[in-house]
């Protein structure tokens, strides 16, 4: 396997201009690369909203809307109880859009279900990612902390909704605060039920390149690391300044790397 490992202190990074990420960093192959976008829990696909305008023309970004989720088995019509399910249902529906060179993007519980649908795809023999990018999540194979599993405070349930500053609005409705804790809680739960496929795993065969933000509190940086054991060749981790959102707090140098993996997998295309 070929590792590479590195950190970015802040300003530019890997060569490639904030104005070149924003008009579009990927320009090595002729053909147009689609981005699958998996959000974080307590989220939803408007999360992605504007990346296109950060990635230009030449990358579709496409947000993934979930299927309801419910730990519950009696939830809302339709809901999912299990990450094994909620995989199962997205691998389902993104299937034939998944005939073209195509990305995959995950932010926190994003990454996991990105990686199940990508193992999916594996197993059946289909189209592999041409790059998988995974932030702010601990390796698949790894356990997740107490905290995160059963999180009973609010400053925990407000670090891993990414609120921040914007969510004032959030926090002046009592009701809509509720309802999005309680969304947040039921991903929380199902995700605590995802079992790692030792026997069946599959090591990715593209480019793997993990984002971390040195000051995330739910991941250590040993942990983003040890996504180089689900990586067959290139492997990447870049750790920048920020918290679990780091993408929202930095997004010139957020950008600029993204836009150099997807150019790295672009590149590589064919014709």
């Amino acid at each position: 396997m070929a590792h590479m490992t590195g950190n970015i202190a802040g300003g530019t990074a890997r060569g490639v201009d904030a104005g070149a990420a924003r008009r579009g960093a990927v320009r090595g192959g002729s053909r147009r690369l689609r981005l699958f976008c998996f959000h974080h829990a307590g989220g939803s696909a408007w999360s992605f909203a504007g990346w296109g305008q950060w990635l230009g023309r030449e990358v579709e970004v496409v947000p993934v809307s979930l299927p309801p989720r419910s730990a519950a088995p009696a939830g809302a019509d339709g809901a999912v109880s299990t990450m094994d399910d909620l995989v199962h249902e997205v691998t389902r529906q993104l299937a034939p859009a998944l005939d073209e060179p195509y990305a995959f993007y995950g932010h926190s519980m994003g990454s996991l279900i990105a990686y199940g649908v990508a193992q999916r795809r594996l197993a059946e023999g289909r189209r592999p990612p041409a790059c998988f990018v995974a932030a702010a999540h601990r390796a698949p194979h790894l356990p997740p902390p107490d905290s995160i599993v059963e999180p009973s405070d609010g400053a925990t349930l407000e670090l891993l909704l990414g609120l921040g500053g914007a969510g004032r609005l959030l926090r002046e409705n009592p009701g809509r605060m509720s309802a999005v804790m309680q969304r947040l809680r039921q991903d929380l739960l199902v995700s605590a039920t995802y079992r790692h496929p030792v026997e069946s795993e599959r090591p990715l065969s593209c480019p793997v390149h993990v984002l971390h933000g040195r000051g995330d509190a739910l991941v250590p940086t040993a942990h983003a690391a040890a996504w180089n054991r689900h990586a067959e060749g290139t492997f990447s981790l870049r750790t920048m300044p920020g918290g679990h959102f780091f993408h929202k707090e930095h997004k010139e140098l957020f950008f600029e790397e993204l836009g150099w993996a997807l150019m790295q997998a672009s590149a590589d295309l064919p014709a």
